[in-house]
């Protein structure tokens, strides 16, 4: 009796064995995978954090260009609205100065023209205000690219320190 307790206790513990080496040599398995897994996530998130540093220094570059030449793409949609007011103003005064004196025509000139500089007026305060707030309409949309690709950096970056901590963490498992 005493024999067969011996044999079933051994068979047990033989399975018991078994099947945490088996569970141990799987975990070690899956812990290779999961590394390999990350190593490659990682890798991926660099190489996306490298193509938006370039993409930052080309915005960077195409800001640079049409600030120097003058170009609507280095200013705000406020500034455009400024600027559109001013060319307003300018064609109302050179209307106004073809005009007979007294003219029912010249008052209405003189109408529009007060109505453009109000609105001169009106377009420069909320330009101000939304460049004091830091409103993207203050800004260009040359800037607003920066600031998309300066954002993207931030989040790969993070994306980045996410990946090699659990990296370590796979490593130490």
């Amino acid at each position: 009796m005493k024999t067969m307790h011996t044999i079933a206790g051994t068979l047990a513990g033989s399975m018991i064995l078994t099947s945490l080496v088996f569970a141990a040599g799987n975990a070690v398995a899956q812990s290779a995978a999961a590394v390999k897994e990350d190593q490659v996530q990682t890798k991926a998130d660099d190489s996306a954090l490298a193509r938006e540093r370039a993409r930052l220094r080309v915005d960077e570059r195409t800001l640079g260009a049409d600030t120097r030449s003058g170009r609507t793409a280095a200013e705000s949609p406020d500034e455009d609205k400024v600027y559109k007011d001013r060319q307003a103003i300018k064609g109302e005064k050179s209307d106004l100065a073809g005009d007979k004196p007294g003219s029912l025509q010249e008052r209405s000139d003189r109408n529009a023209v007060q109505r453009e500089q109000a609105n001169l007026k009106a377009d420069t305060n909320t330009w101000a205000a939304d460049a004091r707030s830091g409103k993207m309409a203050a800004e260009s949309t040359d800037a607003e690219k920066i600031y998309k690709d300066q954002q993207a950096i931030k989040g790969e970056k993070s994306a980045i320190t996410s990946d090699r901590a659990k990296l370590n963490g796979d490593r130490k498992n």
